[in-house]
């Protein structure tokens, strides 16, 4: 992954520590080459510099692991992370794009809860409260909740990233979810979009279906989870040329 106007360097040591993703924890130095695609001479003038900070340690068998820096910064990450913070902004836009309520909820045994809410500028919509607790077994977010429960990221596939409902709940309702990863690439919760049934057409939903799609992946990768395994979740770009 290489990022516009990026630095190399910075990079290539970055590449060096994403190297280590689901492995033992325990790299050689060809190892790391053949994951990289660096020349070992880079990579070990990369890997003294990482060392220097904490972010690689070199072990007596002459392989690499991960620092304990990471563990430093990990606890920073959670005692300043705050859900709501990535959450709202992302249920504004998609507001804003659609024109209907959006919501953001959590399993809570048997039921789901809504922890984060924004309203359309509609005068007839759904009345969904923060606090409000559903029934899992009904409603989008509830087959959402219900399908990625104790699941990973790398179980979900583009075609089945989300989910429809059309009166289960209420008759005269529809919405549409979907899951949202987290640390670890586990499910953390679902976006939930919602609204008259009238408003939600079969084409209406083909139209609500990639806005949906990427705003799960996006505030997924905001979350923690890995980009490489949710980018391949995004909706495909069309053709122009269909």
């Amino acid at each position: 992954m290489t990022a516009k106007n990026g630095v190399a360097a910075v990079e290539r040591a970055l590449s060096i520590l994403d190297a280590f993703r689901d492995t033992d924890g325990r790299l050689s130095l060809t190892e790391l080459a053949q994951k990289t695609g660096l020349y070992k001479s880079t990579i070990l003038r990369l890997l003294a510099s990482l060392e220097a900070y904490g972010y690689v340690r070199k072990l007596d068998d002459r392989g690499y692991q991960i620092g304990p820096k990471f563990v430093e910064l990990a606890g920073i990450y959670q005692e300043t992370f705050r859900i709501g913070d990535i959450v709202m902004p992302m249920l504004e836009r998609i507001v804003n794009e659609v024109n209907e309520s959006a919501s953001y909820f959590v399993r809570e045994g048997k039921m789901r809860l809504c922890l984060f809410r924004v309203d359309a500028r509609q005068e007839i919509r759904d009345h969904i409260r923060v606090g409000d607790t559903r029934p899992l077994d009904r409603g989008a977010s509830g087959k959402a909740l219900i399908r990625y429960s104790g699941k990973r990221a790398s179980d979900a596939g583009r075609d089945g990233l989300v989910f429809t409902s059309f009166g289960e709940r209420n008759p005269d309702m529809a919405a549409m979810a979907a899951p949202v990863f987290g640390l670890g690439n586990t499910l953390s919760g679902c976006i939930n979009i919602s609204g008259p049934r009238t408003r939600f057409s079969p084409e209406r939903v083909a139209e609500i279906t990639p806005v949906l799609q990427r705003a799960a992946v996006e505030l997924s990768i905001q979350a923690g989870a890995s980009p490489e395994i949710l980018k391949r979740l995004l909706p495909a770009e069309k053709d122009p040329r269909s």
